[in-house]
C-alpha cells in the first residue's frame, strides 16, 4: 500500500482560510484515496483482482479495493478500473472515512461521487452519507446505475444556524443494501458558506 504523510495543520489551516476568502464558492475538502487507486494491486485486472481494506478508509466485511476489467465495466481501461467494491452476495458491506474538517453553523456540504454497479455481479442497492461525529446528518440512494455503468449521487446538506454537530468530525460513510455489490469511486466533498442555513 502506498502511505501517505499529511501536513494535516497546515492543510486545515489553508482550508480555513481558503473558506473564509471565497464565501460563496465550494472549497473541496480533502479526502484520502478518493479514487481507490492508492492501492496498487498487481494482479491482473478482472472479478478476482480484489484487495480487503482501503488506503485512507475503515472498511467493514466484505469491503475493499478492485481493480476492474471491461468484463465488469466494458469502458474499463486495459489496464483496469480501481474502485471500491463494497459488499458481497454473502455479506453487506460499508466504507468509512473521517475528512480533514469539523461540521461548521451556516455552511452547505455537497458529497458527491460516482455509484456503480458491475455487468457480471447483482446491485442490491447502496446508502451513501455524511456524518458529523457518528451522526448522520444527510443521506441519499438516488443513483441507479445499469449493469456496467458509473452514475453520479449527490447529497447535500445545509447546517443552519445551530447545528446539533457543531464542531464533530465530518465522516463519509457507503454501505451495500442486501447481498449485492456496490462500487464507488470519484468521492468529494466540498463546503459553501452562507449566511443563513436552510433545511436539510
Amino acid at each position: 500500500m502506498k502511505r501517505y504523510v499529511l501536513g494535516l495543520p497546515l492543510a486545515l489551516a489553508l482550508l480555513g482560510t481558503a473558506f473564509a476568502q471565497q464565501n460563496a464558492t465550494p472549497v473541496f475538502i480533502p479526502i484520502l484515496n478518493a479514487n481507490f487507486d492508492a492501492d496498487d494491486l498487481g494482479c491482473g485486472a478482472g472479478a478476482s483482482c480484489y484487495s480487503n481494506g482501503a488506503t485512507g478508509w475503515l472498511c467493514g466485511a466484505g469491503s475493499g479495493v478492485a481493480k476492474f476489467s471491461n468484463v465488469q465495466y466494458p469502458e474499463a481501461p486495459a489496464d483496469g478500473l480501481y474502485a471500491a467494491s463494497i459488499g458481497s452476495s454473502y455479506v453487506t458491506g460499508s466504507i468509512l472515512q473521517t475528512v480533514g474538517a469539523n461540521l461548521q453553523a451556516n455552511t452547505t456540504y455537497t458529497l458527491t461521487m460516482l455509484v456503480g454497479a458491475r455487468a457480471d455481479y447483482p446491485f442490491t442497492g447502496y446508502v451513501a452519507s455524511i456524518l458529523a461525529g457518528d451522526v448522520t446528518v444527510a443521506s441519499g440512494h438516488a443513483a441507479t446505475p445499469v449493469g456496467g455503468s458509473f452514475v453520479p449521487e449527490e447529497i447535500v446538506y445545509h447546517s443552519g444556524a445551530t447545528p446539533p454537530q457543531l464542531g464533530e468530525p465530518l465522516q463519509v460513510f457507503v454501505k451495500s443494501v442486501g447481498t449485492g455489490q456496490v462500487n464507488v469511486r470519484a468521492v468529494a466533498v466540498s463546503m459553501t458558506a452562507s449566511e443563513t442555513g436552510g433545511k436539510q
